[in-house]
């Protein structure tokens, strides 16, 4: 099922079992996994997309490999909180996954994730080489956080 209501996702999913993270983009995804507590969001890796089947086919095993339950996948929203076009065709992903492998799955607003990666990678001294390299998986990372977080409160 697909969520935008962090109470509706929380109620969906284990509260022992590990989250996926999505940061979509066109030609790459970042992940991120959280530990078998929800607390703490780890960078995981950064796919490159190829087709929809075999991105999906990829995501799944590395899903499963990784023992995780449910999934998040970050939602770009614009400034003022409407839906970007790119918002659309991550929707349509999501409901693609959920038809084939049947995970819940939470949309978290991801604004200002890949600024916030960039700036910190900036600071950090990281070579804006390398930074290509990882800001997705970051994302995802920053995106899962806020995410736990948010369930964190409820929990």
């Amino acid at each position: 099922m697909l969520h935008r209501d962090p109470y509706e996702f929380l109620k969906s999913i284990s509260k022992d079992k590990r989250i996926m993270c999505l940061d979509m983009g066109e030609k790459r995804i970042g992940i991120a996994f959280s530990d078998k507590t929800q607390l703490i969001a780890t960078a995981h890796s950064v796919y490159h997309r190829k087709n929809i089947s075999k991105d999906l086919g990829y995501l799944n095993r590395i899903f499963k490999k990784n023992e995780a339950e449910s999934i998040v996948i970050g939602l770009p929203l614009e400034i003022d909180g409407q839906k970007s076009k790119w918002c659309e065709t991550i929707i349509k992903f999501a409901n693609k996954i959920i038809k084939k492998y049947k995970i819940s799955i939470y949309l978290q607003d991801e604004s200002l994730s890949t600024s916030i990666v960039a700036h910190v990678l900036k600071i950090t001294g990281v070579s804006i080489t390398k930074s290509k390299k990882i800001d997705d998986k970051i994302s995802a990372c920053i995106i899962l956080q806020r995410t736990l977080d948010k369930i964190n409160v409820i929990k």
